[in-house]
């Protein structure tokens, strides 16, 4: 299971207010090993439930910050908690 490292947490953190999907999407090709991911099928392979889903994809500011929290704090995507 590929976990976050201090340092793409940094990465993370540094680089979420200028492009938060960006910044996002470079965490979750981590998490879930795909390290030419595109953000949809990554979202969907994460583990988020449908509602979840939906808002990310959509870009909801609210939904994108979860996700910032969820991977600060874990450091990995629900599919492998």
């Amino acid at each position: 299971m590929p976990r976050l490292k201090k340092l793409d947490v940094e990465r993370l953190l540094n680089d979420y207010d200028l492009d938060p999907v960006a910044a996002l999407t470079r965490a979750l090709r981590i998490t879930l090993d795909q390290p030419d991911g595109e953000w949809t099928a990554m979202v969907k392979a994460a583990g988020f439930n449908c509602a979840q889903r939906i808002r990310l994809q959509g870009h909801d500011q609210a939904a994108l910050d979860e996700l910032l929290v969820y991977l600060n704090e874990l450091r990995t995507t629900p599919a492998h908690v």
